[in-house]
């Protein structure tokens, strides 16, 4: 099979459910790791067996893939407070339970007074549900031709051998983009997978781009599971692609929904796809 065909039937095999939710949260100042811990909570008082499938994650090899994202929406002063949540490749079966957990979670409150807190409307983002090979480039013309950026507006967690990479590559985003979504996908290896990241890698090597231009982004995350904080180093900033993202494009159109890297649960790692002159010294 070639390449292109492997990687539209793992993105078709993922589905997105996604919303806007716009909140009613009193004096308090809701944050999305404040969002999604309580809303976690709720979903464990409902349903044990639920929560370890979406919130905990299902397992893969050693490690697990959690099946959601909670980030903060796009500034609105209309909407505002607001956050967008997705949901990965869930049976839509559980749409039910995961939405009364949000209920439950609003009565037990936000804060150290425990402050209710309500949904006051939601807008799907999409005919949920939709498979990821459905993501559009957000700008108009020619998606493989048409001169980008690879935008981070918060930070981006990529290791090499336990190393933060300060200065990503085309090569690092793609691949640390195939990876999410095989994971999601449910595929953990295999020589059909080595073959697939072989020709992603190849494929952003061609890629003309420009040297990233970011700055670090230091910042410290509760562990509801350790019981700690936890310092977090990542990176955040531009990779401009003068020529386009070339094949590339639907892999870098699905990664904005899913994210790449560490921590894509606390929305890190958030990809988005503006146009060139949008980056600082490209025009």
């Amino acid at each position: 099979m070639d390449w292109r065909e492997y990687l539209t039937s793992l993105l078709s095999s993922v589905q997105i459910q996604a919303w806007q939710l716009q909140l009613e949260t009193s004096e308090v100042r809701a944050t999305t790791p404040m969002l999604r811990g309580v809303w976690g909570r709720a979903l464990r008082h409902l349903d044990e067996e639920v929560y370890q499938q979406v919130f905990a994650g299902t397992p893969l090899g050693h490690r697990r893939v959690l099946r959601y994202i909670l980030r903060p929406a796009p500034p609105d002063p209309v909407r505002a407070p607001a956050v967008e949540w997705i949901l990965l490749g869930v049976d839509k079966g559980l749409e039910e339970v995961l939405w009364r957990a949000w209920d439950v979670a609003g009565g037990m409150g936000l804060g150290p007074n425990r402050v209710p807190f309500r949904i006051r409307a939601r807008q799907p983002l999409g005919s949920n549900p939709w498979p990821l090979a459905a993501a559009n480039s957000p700008l108009p013309g020619n998606a493989a031709a048409t001169p980008c950026c690879l935008h981070f507006p918060t930070a981006v967690r990529l290791l090499r051998r336990g190393i933060l990479l300060d200065k990503p590559t085309p090569q690092d985003v793609a691949t640390a983009a195939m990876r999410r979504i095989a994971s999601l996908a449910g595929l953990a290896g295999g020589d059909a997978y080595r073959d697939l990241m072989q020709a992603i890698r190849e494929q952003a090597a061609g890629l003309t781009a420009a040297q990233w231009r970011g700055q670090r982004f230091d910042f410290v995350r509760w562990s509801g599971s350790q019981q700690r904080e936890l310092n977090m180093h990542g990176v955040s900033g531009d990779l401009a692609l003068p020529a386009g993202p070339g094949p590339l494009w639907p892999l870098f159109a699905a990664a904005c929904w899913t994210h790449i890297g560490k921590g894509t649960v606390f929305g890190l790692g958030q990809l988005q796809i503006t146009p060139l002159q949008s980056a600082k010294g490209f025009s």
